[in-house]
């Protein structure tokens, strides 16, 4: 018996139109214990419902779904919700498109077509756990891109706040925003806002950029 939507924590949202496929992902997913749903689009899922669950993970088929408009529908509702809205990208073709959306906002993993269902299980549970997922290679090379980035960025030339610098302390442990939240006696909406601020102060696009960032100069 499912449990009830007020008090789920988790919950997959798989989008695209390749309804066969798809519908056959989330089985496989509510077998593993995860709940899952299918949908076309994003817009089908209404912002009451993500509200209600902690965790919402956006699992987008790569050859029928634009990522970067699935990242622009999500991104304002996500700055006006307590819960965490994630994106997920699987039947990615190959490492080089992997690589690309590990640079994206709101993209915490991604999937290659010929991915294992075991190793996809693995990868949406460490999501959820607050983890980025793409393979080992795919992170290295982008971890190097980034922190050459980065170094442009003098700790000086950046005018964050004491409490957003608590922030992202807290946020380069791996911490998710219930996390930091909990760390800082803050509320989930108010990590979200300070997270957001400074992304837009250090100029990062996602985490993974804050972090190494965070390396670099605090």
């Amino acid at each position: 018996m499912d449990e009830p939507m007020e008090t789920q924590s988790a919950q997959v949202y798989v989008v695209g139109s390749q309804h066969l496929q798809n519908a056959l992902l989330t089985e496989f997913l509510d077998k593993e214990s995860i709940p899952a749903v299918a949908v076309k689009t994003v817009g089908q899922v209404e912002e009451e419902q993500l509200g209600r669950i902690e965790q919402n993970l956006f699992l987008v088929d790569f050859h029928s779904v634009d990522v970067n408009d699935v990242i622009a529908q999500l991104l304002d509702t996500d700055k006006r919700l307590d819960s965490d809205i994630l994106i997920g990208v699987f039947n990615v073709d190959n490492e080089e498109a992997l690589a690309r959306l590990a640079g994206l906002p709101m993209v915490n993993g991604g999937f290659l077509h010929d991915c294992p269902q075991g190793l996809l299980t693995k990868g949406i549970k460490a999501i959820f756990e607050g983890e980025l997922w793409f393979p080992r290679k795919v992170l290295q090379q982008y971890l190097v891109k980034s922190r050459a980035f980065n170094k442009t960025f003098a700790r000086n030339e950046v005018n964050l706040t004491d409490r957003e610098i608590e922030v992202l302390k807290v946020m380069a442990t791996g911490a998710k925003n219930s996390e930091i939240a909990n760390v800082l006696s803050l509320s989930p909406h108010t990590i979200k806002t300070h997270i957001y601020n400074i992304f837009k102060k250090i100029n990062a696009s996602n985490r993974l950029q804050a972090v190494n960032w965070a390396q670099e100069n605090l």
